[in-house]
């Protein structure tokens, strides 16, 4: 008899303190809340994102101020801003560095230049390593139709 009234009693006690607890209105622990319609996995996959997005600014910024304006100059000429930015990360690898060189290639520049495609740009004239003249020639490269002779897409 003991060991049913104990039960009982368990059972009861643990429907009071669920109650208890539902209607003093604390779930903050047990549901996690929303803000716009976004749980915490969904702002923290925000956060990660634009801090990488920060991140990648940060190292523009900090590679060479030159080569900002070199594409921006570039977009503002010809057009295809987001490509060239696309572009110019992917074949320097990040780093958004001018003088980046592949040694196996011998591709070089901000956007990786072979020596016979710079050869047939209008900027064939000036330092391949100049990130003026390799912006805009790949921004001339674009407006012409040949901007898919690039690795990178």
């Amino acid at each position: 008899m003991r060991r049913k009234a104990a039960a009982v009693f368990t059972v009861l006690f643990v429907g009071v303190l669920t109650v208890a607890t539902v209607t003093a209105g604390d779930d903050s622990r047990r549901t996690p809340r929303r803000i716009e319609g976004i749980g915490v996995e969904g702002w923290h996959a925000r956060a990660v994102h634009n801090r990488r997005v920060l991140n990648r600014l940060h190292r523009v910024l900090l590679a060479d101020p030159q080569v900002v304006e070199a594409i921006n100059l570039a977009a503002a000429t010809y057009g295809d801003g987001s490509t060239l930015w696309r572009k110019a990360r992917c074949e320097t690898g990040g780093t958004f560095d001018p003088k980046a060189t592949n040694r196996g290639s011998g591709a070089a520049g901000l956007f990786q230049f072979l020596a016979s495609t710079w050869a047939s740009t209008p900027y064939a004239r000036f330092d391949v390593y100049s990130p003026y003249a390799n912006a805009l020639a790949a921004g001339w490269m674009h407006s012409v139709g040949r901007g898919g002779e690039w690795a990178c897409r």
